[in-house]
């Protein structure tokens, strides 16, 4: 099981939901980037969404004391448990370093051709 989790928009540290990941038992926390994805920003919700795609986002690897504790209070932020789901969970390799990684995946592809847009690297 992968023992880490790729953060990026609202978690990272200074985003709005920081505090959910340091109440979970955030324990260490360090850039870090995926290849093959891609990152939109949603419009009016005002958050990112990442795909699997051809870019390169950028954030944060973390680290909890205990990885389920960390997750399940992730899972519920990112609604994996909606009906149906807004993201759901896989793992990849995060860099450097070649660190597995959980991450979220924005799950509804038909939401992205309305009102969001794909950022920069």
């Amino acid at each position: 099981m992968a023992k880490s989790v790729f953060v990026y928009g609202t978690l990272k540290p200074g985003g709005r939901y920081h505090y959910i990941a340091k109440n979970a038992g955030l324990n260490q926390q360090e850039e870090a980037y995926l290849e093959g994805f891609d990152l939109y920003h949603l419009e009016p919700e005002n958050y990112p969404a990442r795909i699997e795609g051809q870019g390169r986002v950028y954030g944060w690897r973390f680290s909890f004391e205990d990885t389920v504790q960390g997750l399940a209070a992730l899972d519920e932020l990112e609604g994996i448990y909606l009906s149906p789901p807004e993201y759901r969970r896989i793992k990849a390799i995060s860099q450097p370093d070649n660190v597995e990684v959980w991450l979220y995946i924005y799950n509804n592809l038909e939401r992205l051709k309305t009102s969001a847009y794909l950022l920069p690297d």
